[in-house]
């Protein structure tokens, strides 16, 4: 299998087909990271690619993305997960104001959600206000951030010092494709954790584990 195999499959709407692609990565011991990586966001890329050269249609985009999202809300329900306690950690993620994309946030999401967090993922176009309202009540230890589209960096900087200043004082993780291209550092702030892609991710978020176990040992 490989992603243009899943690109198609998404385009033509073929849900089930896709899932099983995933189910059968899965089952062969292919980390969820990984595939999220190496196949949801590259099949992604490449139908992305497609639009752009007007090898499919603005409706081909729209069925390939909402399949998509229907199969990563199927996949992840399949996906063994650590269970929540009482003493799990807390991530919130969500889009920027008029962001429309969700769905690297949504595999980020599932990922902590697999390692045993309690997770809001709150979607996209989510405006200031009630990000920080939201984190207020929630007070997770990590706030995800995602943004795609160059002219809203200017609103993350906006968005990394109001939700760094919450009384739970929650690390922020941003995530985008604009990465590759641009320093987004300038636009958050010393301590804002970029991750471009999930198996960085999930290393990470394997460090913060061994090192709360150092800390309570």
């Amino acid at each position: 299998m490989t992603p243009k195999n899943l690109a198609l499959a998404l385009i033509d709407g073929q849900s089930n087909e896709a899932f099983q692609m995933l189910e059968t990565l899965y089952s062969n011991q292919t980390t969820v990271a990984s595939i999220y990586q190496n196949y949801v966001t590259k099949a992604m890329q490449e139908i992305g690619r497609m639009w752009e050269e007007d090898e499919i249609t603005v409706a081909d985009e729209h069925l390939a993305t909402s399949t998509c999202d229907f199969v990563l809300a199927k996949f992840h329900s399949i996906v063994d997960k650590k269970p929540l306690t009482n003493s799990s950690k807390k991530a919130m993620f969500f889009s920027v104001e008029k962001e429309q994309h969700s769905l690297g946030m949504k595999m980020a999401a599932h990922v902590f959600e697999q390692q045993g967090w309690n997770v809001r993922f709150m979607g996209a176009n989510l405006p200031l206000s009630y990000a920080v309202e939201a984190a207020q009540r929630f007070s997770p230890d990590v706030i995800g951030i995602s943004l795609t589209i160059i002219h809203h960096l200017d609103q993350l900087k906006e968005y990394v010092d109001a939700l760094e200043s919450i009384n739970s004082h929650p690390q922020i993780i941003v995530g985008s494709r604009l990465l590759s291209s641009y320093d987004l550092l300038k636009y958050a702030s010393p301590k804002t954790k970029m991750v471009s892609d999930f198996e960085e991710l999930q290393t990470w978020m394997t460090e913060l584990e061994e090192v709360k176990m150092h800390e309570y040992h």
